[in-house]
């Protein structure tokens, strides 16, 4: 009697263990079914940015290109743009040094087709959040980390960098193009409308600066903008001019920009060429025209020859930059930062604070 009751609870805890189960089951279903439903129908699409900088190598003219690709601000220098050219300057480093294509003997900085500019400067967005009450020597730090992301070609390319000016070269934007061992413009930089004018640009557009007839080409713009020589141009103008002092002293105290011709004079362009399409195509096959010219040299008396020059050239450069970091963060921490950011962009004359105002 005993194990007959004690069968039938056995047989009931295991029908409600089996209902229990079921029931379970039923809720569970549904929901793995929805999941599957939605992994299989759900597709991951990814996006992938233009690249800021790109470069290439060619065997057979033994010159690589380096090429600037931000058209739409006329490669306004940028924390993203520094990031992607300290990249590529070790990729080509790297390529040159252990590559397939180590037989490479000069370098072409160059923008892209269709870029009325070489480099307008530093964006504007960016240096205007740079006042956002952020301590002096957090800006100061981020200031030379910037100059370097740029100025690192000088470290890393071993060969000879030629810049191939399509137009203005601005701010940070000439000292990138004075950190190249040798320049090239055209003469139709210096007339027409066009160029670095953008509102995210560090072009100066106060056209004071150079003749009514003459586009400037090389801009010291930054007295001008309320803020101290960066990009090393403190150090490399110096160098580029033979320390011509006085010379020196006007363009940056007066925030001057100089015409391709004027520059060409200085010496501060190594080739200039007539370019009547206004294109920049005149300027490219200069630029790859010397390129061809420094490669078909020794290669061995080449590039330790690159390497003496800017070894004497640079002596200083480093203590330069660090100064210039810190005399712009302080520029930053004023009151009246953007005043002349704000002058640019509305074609006037800058209006600033007192020297003894915050």
């Amino acid at each position: 009697m005993m194990q007959s009751s004690c069968r039938r609870t056995f047989l009931l805890g295991k029908q409600s263990s089996h209902l229990l189960h079921h029931q379970q089951q039923r809720r569970i279903r549904p929901q793995g079914l929805l999941l599957r439903q939605l992994l299989s129908t759900t597709t991951t699409t990814t996006t992938t940015k233009p690249p800021l900088v790109s470069w290439s190598l060619d065997e057979t003219t033994k010159v690589g290109t380096i090429t600037l690709e931000s058209p739409a601000t006329y490669n306004a220098l940028t924390v993203e743009m520094g990031h992607e050219f300290s990249q590529a300057m070790r990729d080509i480093q790297h390529e040159l040094s252990f590559g397939k294509k180590k037989d490479i003997h000069a370098m072409v900085l160059t923008s892209a087709a269709g870029t009325n500019a070489f480099s307008a400067g530093g964006n504007f967005e960016w240096l205007r959040s740079l006042r956002d009450d952020t301590p002096i020597h957090t800006n100061a730090d981020a200031m030379l980390s910037f100059y370097q992301s740029f100025l690192c070609l000088r470290d890393l390319i071993p060969v000879p960098v030629i810049a191939a000016l399509q137009g203005p070269a601005v701010g940070a934007g000439a000292g990138l193009a004075l950190a190249c061992d040798l320049r090239v413009a055209a003469s139709s930089s210096s007339s027409g409308g066009g160029g670095a004018s953008s509102s995210s640009s560090g072009a100066n557009k106060n056209k004071n600066n150079t003749s009514s007839k003459q586009r400037m080409l090389l801009g010291f713009t930054f007295s001008r903008l309320g803020i101290h020589a960066g990009m090393g141009v403190s150090h490399l103008l110096p160098q580029c001019l033979g320390n011509r002092a006085g010379l020196v002293n006007e363009l940056l105290l007066t925030g001057k920009g100089l015409s391709a011709q004027e520059a060409y004079d200085l010496g501060l362009v190594n080739r200039l060429v007539v370019d009547g399409d206004g294109d920049g195509d005149a300027v490219k096959e200069e630029a790859y025209k010397l390129a061809r010219e420094v490669a078909s040299q020794h290669p061995v008396s080449v590039r330790t020859m690159v390497q003496t020059l800017r070894g004497q050239q640079d002596v200083g450069l480093q203590a330069a930059l660090l100064r210039e970091a810190y005399a712009q963060a302080t520029c930053y921490a004023r009151n009246d930062w953007g005043a002349g950011l704000d002058a640019v962009e509305e074609r006037r004359d800058p209006v600033f604070d007192s020297y003894h105002d915050k």
